[in-house]
């Protein structure tokens, strides 16, 4: 059965395939399709901080941390 849950995912800096970079950042995930994104200050409730580099690649992220995470736990 899908994991139908919608995470919100925070991260130093985020990089879409279509070259722009968001930093300090939100990502909204349903598994590992991206639903939103977008910028944030201070610390967004409902949030799990990630850290490090997330990428956007035709809707879908893909995680690089500079912490060490159990990523099938995020997906």
């Amino acid at each position: 059965m899908p994991n139908h849950n919608v995470r919100r995912l925070a991260f130093h800096e985020v990089v879409f395939d279509d070259g722009h970079t968001l930093h300090h950042a939100v990502v909204e995930v349903c598994g590992n399709e991206v639903l939103n994104s977008y910028t944030f200050n201070g610390e967004p409730a409902m949030t799990e901080w990630i850290g490090g580099k997330a990428f956007v690649e035709k809707g879908k992220i893909r995680i690089h941390s500079s912490f060490l995470i159990n990523i099938s736990s995020l997906m």
